[in-house]
Parts: C-alpha cells; sequence; structure tokens
C-alpha cells in the first residue's frame, strides 16, 4: 500500500514542477505575493524565528539597555511604516526579526545563574529534591536550593543534576537531602556543531551535573517554600507516586513502556527496545506530543460527546458539543501536567487548546493560522525552545499535515458525503497511510540533522503501529487514568500491556529488516536552513509558485555530502583520535566507539567503517602501520599522511623538535609545545585543547589546513566557560 501512495505524491510534485516550470516565463513575483495576502500573518513565526537563530549565532552576548532602547525605537518607526503601505510590510518583518533576537537575549538574562567553573572532586552537599526520574540503573535527581561547602553564594548553581547509583530510602520531591557527589561543569559539544548540553543547561538553570559517591542522608526541610514551588512539587510528587503504582503493576519492557506513555518517565526503558523504536521509526511513540495528546482529547471530546447525546433533552437544548470541547481540553491539560510538561508536550497543548476553542466559538479547528498562533506563543514564552529537535520536528510534521488538509479538504469531504461503510474504512487506512508519510517526510530531514539518521521502514512500522496505538493503547490509557483515583488501574494497565508488547515486538520485527537505519552525516546549519525555508515556502503559499520550495529541501537534503567533513578530531583531552584513511573507512582510537564523544563522532561522520588506530605492545621497539598505511606508530608517536600532508602525532617530548622540522602540523596532545616549529603550520599542544576543546581539522591539497575548534563555534556566550587566555584562532593557511 506504501508505493501507491508515494507514486501519487511523487506525480503530485513532479506536476506541481512542471506546471511551475511552464509558468516562470511568465512568473510575477509581485502579482503572485499579493494574490497571497490572507497568508501573510504565517509567515510571522518564521521572521521571529529568524531572529532568535541570529541571537544564538552572535559571536558575544548582546546588551541589554540597547537591545531594549533598539525595541522601543522600532515600535515608533513601525508605527510611522504603518501610513506608508509600500513601506510597512520590509519594516514589520524587519521589527519581527528584531524582536527575535531580543527576546532570546532577555529569555537568557531572566535564566542566568550561576555555573560551576571547574570540577569540584568529592563534596558533600546539600538540597532539595526537585525531581526523581528512575534509570535503568539507579536514579536521577534534580536537585536546588544547595548549599555547597567552599563555594559562595555567587559561585553556587541555582541546580543541580545528579545521578544515584545506590540504593536507599525512597526520595520524594520536597525532600531535602545530604549527599556526598563528584561535581563537573555541564559538558561542551562532543565536536564543532555537535549538541550543546551546557546551553541547553543554561536555560534550565543547572549549573553543573555529576554523580553520587555515598547514600543520601534525610535532612531537616529549610523555609517554606512558595505557593508556586509548593505546586509544582506537589505535581512532580504525584507524577513519581504514579509512576511507582504502574511499575508496580506491570512487568518487563511493557510496563516500563506503559509508565512512559502515562507519565513521560523513560529512563527505565531497556537501551536496546528503545533502540529497536528509534531504528524503526516508532520511537516518537514513545515521547508525549501530539500524537498522545490528540488521541487523549479526541477520546475524551467523543465519549463525553456520545454519553451527552444519550439525553435527548441535553442534545437538543444545550451545545453539549462545546461542553465536551471543553472537558477534552481539562483532560489534555490534565494530562500535560501529568506526564512532566515537557516542550513537545507544551506544544501540543497550545495546539489543541486553538482547536477546541475554535470548536467553543464555532470556528475552523484545524488551520495553519491555529499552528502559527501556537508557534509565537511558544517563541515569545520560550525562546531558546526554537533549538530544541522536538519543537523542530512536532512544527514540521504537523505545519506538513495541516497544509495537506487544507489542500485536500475539499476533495475528502466530497469523498466522504459519497461513501459507505467500506469506502469510509478504506478512506481512513489510506488517511492513516498519507498522515504517516506526510508527518514522516515533514520530520525526517529534522531528524537527520539531529540524529543522524534515518529510518528507512518508518511508514511502513507507523502504517502497522496506527490501529494498535490508536485503537488499543492509547483508549487503554485514557481509562487507567479515570481508574487512578479508585485504585483500580490495573483492571486498564494489564491489557494495555499485552497492546504494548506487540508493539514492542513490531517495533523489533521492523528494526530487524535489512538496511533498516540509513546513517547521514552531519548536516551543515545552511542545509537545515534550505530544509526549513523550503519547507516553509511549500506549505504556507497556496499559488504555483510553492512548488519552487522543493528546490530549496533537496539542496538541504544533499547537502551533508556537499560540504566537507573533518579529516582529523582530536578531543579536547586529547585521549581520543580520529583520522580519515585514503579508502574511505576512519582510523578510530577507540574502536568500536565507547562513550558519548566517541559514538557521537562516528554518527556525525556518517557512521563509516573503522579501522583500529594502530597500538603498541608493551617494550615494542618497531613501529606499526594502520591498515591502509596511511597512519604509522611506533614508541615516540604517530604520523599520518593524507592529501599530501604530514600530520605528526608526538608521545615524547624529545620527538617534537624532530616533528617540528618534517611535519606539516604537529599535535601533542599530552604535553605542552614551547617552542617555535619551524615546519609545521599548525601546532596543537595539551594547553590549546584544554582551551578550545576538540579540533577538528580539513585538510585540503589546495586550500591547505584549516582548523575549527569547539570555543570558536561557541563563541563568548554566557553558558561558554572561559578556560585561561589567548584562545587558539582558526587556522586557514595557504599550502
Amino acid at each position: 500500500m506504501a508505493r501507491p501512495a508515494r507514486f501519487l505524491l511523487g506525480q503530485r510534485v513532479a506536476a506541481g514542477l512542471t506546471a511551475g516550470w511552464r509558468d516562470l516565463r511568465d512568473f510575477d513575483a509581485a502579482t503572485c505575493f499579493l494574490s497571497e495576502r490572507e497568508r501573510w500573518f504565517l509567515w510571522l513565526p518564521a521572521l521571529l524565528g529568524s531572529g532568535i537563530v541570529l541571537y544564538f549565532l552572535l559571536p558575544a552576548e548582546p546588551p541589554l539597555l540597547p537591545s531594549r532602547m533598539g525595541i522601543a525605537a522600532g515600535i515608533v518607526v513601525l508605527l510611522l511604516a504603518l501610513r506608508r503601505p509600500p513601506w510597512h510590510l520590509p519594516v514589520l518583518a524587519a521589527f519581527a526579526v528584531c524582536c527575535g533576537l531580543w527576546l532570546a537575549a532577555e529569555r537568557s538574562a531572566a535564566v542566568s545563574a550561576p555555573v560551576l567553573q571547574r570540577p569540584s572532586g568529592a563534596v558533600w552537599l546539600e538540597g532539595r529534591v526537585v525531581e526523581v526520574e528512575p534509570r535503568d540503573a539507579g536514579h536521577r535527581l534534580l536537585l536546588d536550593d544547595l548549599v555547597l561547602p567552599g563555594f559562595t553564594a555567587a559561585e553556587t548553581p541555582q541546580r543541580l543534576r545528579i545521578t544515584l547509583r545506590r540504593d536507599g530510602d525512597p526520595l520524594w520531591p520536597g525532600d531535602r537531602i545530604r549527599v556526598r557527589a563528584m561535581l563537573l561543569p555541564p559538558p561542551e559539544p562532543a565536536m564543532p556543531g555537535a549538541f550543546d548540553f551546557a546551553r541547553y543547561a543554561w536555560f534550565r538553570q543547572i549549573g553543573g551535573v555529576g554523580y553520587a559517591i555515598s547514600t543520601p542522608e534525610a535532612m531537616p526541610s529549610g523555609e517554606e517554600a512558595g505557593l508556586r514551588d509548593n505546586a509544582m512539587l506537589a505535581l512532580s510528587a504525584l507524577r513519581q507516586d504514579w509512576t511507582r503504582r504502574i511499575a508496580a503493576q506491570t512487568e518487563g519492557a511493557g510496563g516500563t513502556i506503559a509508565t512512559a506513555l502515562m507519565t513521560g518517565v523513560r529512563g527505565p526503558i531497556p537501551d536496546h527496545i528503545d533502540a529497536a523504536f528509534r531504528d524503526s521509526g516508532l520511537a516518537h511513540v514513545l515521547s508525549i506530543s501530539g500524537l498522545h495528546l490528540t488521541l487523549v482529547a479526541g477520546l475524551l471530546f467523543f465519549l463525553v460527546r456520545a454519553v451527552l447525546a444519550l439525553s435527548p433533552a441535553l442534545a437538543l437544548r444545550y451545545p453539549i458539543k462545546k461542553w465536551a470541547a471543553g472537558v477534552a481540553l481539562l483532560g489534555a491539560l490534565a494530562y500535560t501536567l501529568v506526564s512532566g510538561s515537557a516542550l513537545p508536550t507544551l506544544r501540543a497543548l497550545l495546539m489543541i487548546a486553538l482547536a477546541l476553542l475554535a470548536v467553543m466559538l464555532d470556528r475552523r479547528a484545524i488551520t495553519l493560522r491555529a499552528v502559527a498562533w501556537a508557534a509565537l506563543l511558544m517563541l515569545v514564552l520560550w525562546p531558546d525552545s526554537l533549538l530544541d529537535p522536538g519543537f523542530q520536528m512536532s512544527f514540521a510534521a504537523v505545519t506538513a499535515l495541516v497544509a495537506a488538509f487544507e489542500d485536500l479538504a475539499p476533495r475528502l469531504t466530497r469523498w466522504r458525503q459519497q461513501a459507505g461503510g467500506l469506502r469510509i474504512a478504506l478512506l481512513w487506512l489510506i488517511g492513516v497511510m498519507a498522515a504517516s508519510l506526510v508527518a514522516g517526510l515533514g520530520s525526517s530531514l529534522f531528524a537527520a540533522y539531529h540524529f543522524n539518521r534515518v529510518a528507512d521502514y518508518a511508514l511502513i512500522a507507523n502504517l502497522l503501529a496506527a490501529p494498535l496505538v490508536d485503537f488499543w493503547i492509547m483508549p487503554l490509557v485514557v481509562l487507567a487514568f479515570i481508574l487512578m483515583p479508585l485504585g483500580l488501574e490495573v483492571l486498564a494497565l494489564t491489557p494495555m500491556v499485552w497492546g504494548v508488547d506487540l508493539l514492542i515486538a513490531l517495533a523489533q520485527w521492523v528494526a530487524g529488516w535489512p538496511d533498516a537505519v540509513g546513517t547521514v552525516p552531519a548536516m551543515p546549519g545552511w542545509g537545515l536552513a534550505g530544509v526549513t525555508l523550503g519547507g516553509l515556502w511549500l506549505c504556507l503559499w497556496r499559488r504555483r509558485w510553492r512548488w519552487l520550495g522543493v528546490i530549496s529541501i533537496c539542496a538541504g537534503a544533499a547537502s551533508p555530502w556537499l560540504a566537507a567533513q573533518p579529516d582529523l578530531l582530536v578531543s579536547g583531552d586529547g585521549r581520543l583520535l580520529a583520522a580519515r584513511a585514503q579508502d574511505g573507512h576512519v582510523y578510530f582510537s577507540s574502536t568500536p566507539p565507547r562513550g558519548f564523544t566517541a559514538e557521537a563522532w562516528w554518527e556525525r561522520l556518517g557512521a563509516p567503517p573503522l579501522y583500529p588506530w594502530p597500538a603498541l605492545r608493551r617494550n615494542e621497539t618497531e613501529g606499526r602501520a594502520g591498515a591502509d598505511g596511511s597512519l604509522r606508530c611506533d614508541p615516540a608517536g604517530c604520523a599520518w599522511r593524507h592529501q599530501g600532508f604530514l600530520v605528526a602525532f608526538p608521545r615524547q617530548p624529545q620527538a617534537i623538535a624532530e616533528d617540528c622540522r618534517h611535519a606539516d602540523a604537529v599535535i601533542a596532545t599530552q604535553m605542552p609545545v614551547r617552542y617555535r616549529c619551524p615546519s609545521a603550520r599548525v601546532v596543537i599542544d595539551r594547553n590549546d585543547l584544554w582551551r578550545n576543546g576538540t579540533h577538528a581539522l580539513y585538510l585540503d591539497a589546495q586550500a591547505g589546513i584549516r582548523v575549527v575548534t569547539v570555543a570558536h563555534v561557541r563563541a563568548r556566550r554566557p553558558w561558554v566557560i572561559a578556560r585561561g587566555h589567548g584562545a587558539m584562532r582558526d587556522n586557514e593557511i595557504a599550502p
């Protein structure tokens, strides 16, 4: 069934491109733009988002006072421009971009909190438990109201996230504990352009991470928390209580997924099960977002409306449809609060709230205007959410779905009016398949950018999983919530786990198919921009010129193979190295890749086949060559030849002098280089690695050697820890 859907979609795209090319000779951009006047508002979130992206691309933090004065001046200019129609649109667009930049700067200042500047070593800390998240081994705690010996108030983080690996008394939100732990600053990106956890932690006021080395000790409660804090702690405690109740009444992997679907706690899910869902394209089922909230709200809406319709007096005299919409909205809100209020869930709640409010006000519920309003609210309240993979993927999928629905709605209405029971069932099946295809196409390139992988059989997996999730698992989720206050949730949890077990079997089956996962090298920022702009152009406009967006999408999709990939990577601690071989393999000092940094490198390089880094046995005096001969190591160090360049990795101080006379680049990972190298065009030593983090080297016979570091990409931002002075600049040296 998937092939006809793909064929029809491809046929439609080809027809649109052909018609657009035919009309290109008579194309008038001004006429097209003016004819789409009712769609202009839809671009406002995109303009606001452009300003937010601009903020994160700045090399330093913008000062707030000039930003606020600039916004005030911009309002005056905008009011004046509104009286001059030819100028009001570009002024409004520029003002929206400036507002995005200003909102992001204000948000960064509002969450400003101390960050650990160095590892603490073993230290006793005291704090209040905010969240307790079960993990596959132990628990992960979020602590606030901290007391750290040896740290002043200005140095003490607002929050810490630590992992407990020792069993002790159960901990609950609001408990005050004392524990001995090893603390670290939030980690920097694994390589230039990779995910920046420190930036993520900054906007959540997490100033450090670590792990406990003792059992937590209960401490007397401190000062009475405020009303807002008490409400948050009570909600977190309720979530933890329900999580434990569900875990106590379910078993196996099915029970952990049932917990994730109800309370959003995914930590206990076994790694191999999580990998199977990811490789089959069903990972979105495990994360509470639009799918789950829509099903819960939809089930409540139809259930309440059906029950009220049993009474003719109510059905004929009162607006039971609006009442049902109100109950569904309250249910969606409760589900969001219980499940942890993650950003994808909040985005879905805003969308559903706007749709249900439209029902109450007798307006059309599913429109791109509602999607735009939801995006605007998210970006105004949480500008940093724009960088979240869940935000990008969910809005991409929803925008594509709603745009396709708006385009096909008249045709679907005609088909439904003329259809019988069998034809309606067939239409539902085709609709599920088309929705999976459209949502997958809308979000797959964003998944490729963030996770460097694409599930090749996601359409088939989602088509097979849809009936199971829609008609078995999620209705039982709603029933379990209803039975929770009565203590009878086991009546719904038991059959729910049966359905989840079938879903697990389906995910493992599809993930085991040949070539189930396609790997993608790291996509450059301009590639993501091309995909985003092309997708918006295709979805937001209505005339034929929208098909020009396909060109931008294709360029962005091809960008991972068009952009240069690093030839050499050196980690910030000098312990991990990766060098490209002549035959496309990569020499890796950790084979197979172990640890977060090694796995991130391997994935962002496109999961290439690996060669082990030549290793010498103890007391071995002769050197060893790598598999293709381009890398050779001996007791004094290693030498790597690539693109006509010689790169040396000295292991002994006396080897540096010789390498400096012959090599084009010298990389001393475990020692400083204290003198000038006459031959080497690039010199990187231990101090450079410590100051600037992971180094990526690009070798080109024509352009020379270019070095990009994590410090250069991150620039001087509040979440970046400054390490010493004289940070190494990026080099671009002619041969």
